[in-house]
């Protein structure tokens, strides 16, 4: 099974940082907390880096929200769902500043019609430097 990895405009990654992993993890254990080197993957992944986010990185997870049962609302509609959950309320409450005022940007995941129809529902958002520079520990707070 796979997840899509969406990077509608300047949807860029970041969340609260968690043990050191230093590895590629299974796409499906990816957690709040956890930094990661995903900067030009694919559209559709299984395994993702996960490092600790005292190193240099390229995104957080700083979100996470399930998405509602039902039959699969298809790729652009679970798109347009985590853009705007994480570039809401969640984003505000990490970064401590909206997302139009800040200089960072979101990006995240969110099922394939194979992975929805073994039931993951699972929207991660991810936060990023609109710059393209990595990250050295975690942007919890940084109002900026």
């Amino acid at each position: 099974m796979r997840r899509v990895v969406a990077v509608a405009g300047i949807l860029l990654l970041l969340a609260g940082c968690s043990a050191p992993v230093d590895g590629d993890s299974d796409v499906f254990s990816i957690v709040v907390g956890d930094c990661l080197n995903d900067a030009g993957i694919g559209d559709e992944v299984t395994t993702v880096r996960e490092v600790d986010c005292a190193e240099p990185h390229d995104s957080e997870v700083f979100a996470r929200r399930v998405a509602d049962d039902g039959a699969f609302p298809g790729a652009d509609a679970l798109e347009s769902t985590l853009v705007e959950f994480c570039r809401g309320d969640a984003f505000t409450e990490f970064i401590g500043i909206p997302f139009a005022d800040s200089r960072y940007g979101t990006r995240g995941y969110f099922p394939t019609a194979e992975s929805w129809g073994n039931d993951d529902r699972e929207l991660l958002c991810t936060v990023v430097d609109d710059s393209g520079a990595r990250l050295t520990g975690s942007l919890a707070g940084v109002a900026e």
